[in-house]
Order: C-alpha cells, then sequence, then structure tokens
C-alpha cells in the first residue's frame, strides 16, 4: 500500500502584511441577564468589541438563565491604554456595586418573609402537635397564629422590598453616574 505524496503549493498562503496585523486582547465577562445592556454599553465606551454574548453556565455545566456570558476583544495598541483601564476598573467596580445592589432588594425581602413563615410552620407544627395530645383549646389559636405567620410574611414581602428600593435607588443612580463619567472620559482619551 503505497501513498501518493501530497504536492507542495505552488504560491504560500495570504498572510496578512505586516502593516495590517491588528494584535488584539480578549476579555469575558459574567453579567446578569438585566444588567446585558448596560454591560455591552459600557464595554463599548472603553474601545472593547462585543464578538459574542451567550447564556451563563454554572459550575456543573448546566445553563443558568440569568446570567450571560460577554466575549469582547480590543486592539492593543489603544491610545492612553493606562488611563484607559484605570477607567474600566473604576466603572467595572460601580457595575458590582450596582448588581450588589439590585440583589440587595430581594434578597432582604425574602429573608424577612422566610423568617415569618419559619415561625408560623412552627406555630402549625406546635397546632399538630397539641390535636394529638388533646388539646383542642391550645390547637386552635396556634393554628390561627401559624397561619397569621404565614400571610405576615408575604405581606413583609412587599414592604420591605419597597423600603429597600427607595434606599437603594440613590445609590444605583450615583453608580449609574460613575459608570457614565467613566465611559465619558475613555471616550475622549481614546479619541
Amino acid at each position: 500500500m503505497t501513498s501518493e505524496p501530497t504536492s507542495i503549493p505552488e504560491t504560500p498562503p495570504d498572510y496578512p502584511v505586516s502593516g495590517d496585523y491588528v494584535a488584539y486582547e480578549y476579555l469575558t465577562v459574567q453579567a446578569g441577564r438585566d444588567l446585558e445592556a448596560l454591560y455591552k454599553d459600557t464595554y463599548r465606551g472603553f474601545g472593547w468589541i462585543v464578538e459574542t454574548s451567550t447564556a451563563g453556565v454554572l459550575s456543573g455545566g448546566t445553563p443558568n438563565p440569568n446570567q450571560v456570558t460577554i466575549k469582547l476583544k480590543r486592539d492593543r495598541r489603544i491610545r492612553n491604554r493606562p488611563l484607559v483601564n484605570e477607567l474600566q476598573r473604576k466603572a467595572e467596580n460601580a457595575l458590582e456595586a450596582i448588581r450588589d445592589l439590585e440583589s440587595s432588594r430581594t434578597s432582604a425581602a425574602v429573608a424577612t418573609a422566610l423568617g415569618f413563615g419559619v415561625i408560623g410552620s412552627g406555630l402549625l407544627a406546635g397546632s399538630v402537635f397539641a390535636i394529638q395530645a388533646d388539646l383542642w383549646l391550645l390547637s386552635i389559636p396556634l393554628g390561627m397564629v401559624g397561619l397569621l405567620g404565614w400571610l405576615a410574611g408575604y405581606l413583609a414581602h412587599g414592604k420591605v422590598r419597597t423600603r429597600k428600593t427607595a434606599q437603594t435607588a440613590p445609590l444605583i443612580d450615583q453608580q449609574y453616574e460613575i459608570v457614565y463619567d467613566a465611559c465619558d472620559q475613555a471616550a475622549r482619551l481614546l479619541a
């Protein structure tokens, strides 16, 4: 079994001329789906080009519908690179603060609702144990208070979320201004 020799091409492949070559740097960013547009716009302000934006993946390899992975690239020879990088770090810190403030709205409300729910469940369990011990006069009030605990958890969730939203809204607006100012300064440096 003999193999035929492969022929060597007569002309070399078209490689880019040294003046046409662009050295890129690459960056991959994880963002919440609700903040995807903000992240893309922010990184564009620092000279990054969005290559792809895909659904995020959890550590086990399963898709995470609440996260996106944004892949970016940028010419390494941008003007004022150290200053632009410093402004980018400032904006990234503000983006992280926005994400944390947004999540604090729901986490405080959920924690409060869970606290009331656990107390209500404990009282309902006490009511069941009172029934088994033939203590009906104790069982009925415990059951009613337990159900009121569940209702209180539901109502507290809405109130805590509203209060936390009112507290965090000005802080979130401040962080947005930091992001916008950093992008504006970087755009002037890149021009």
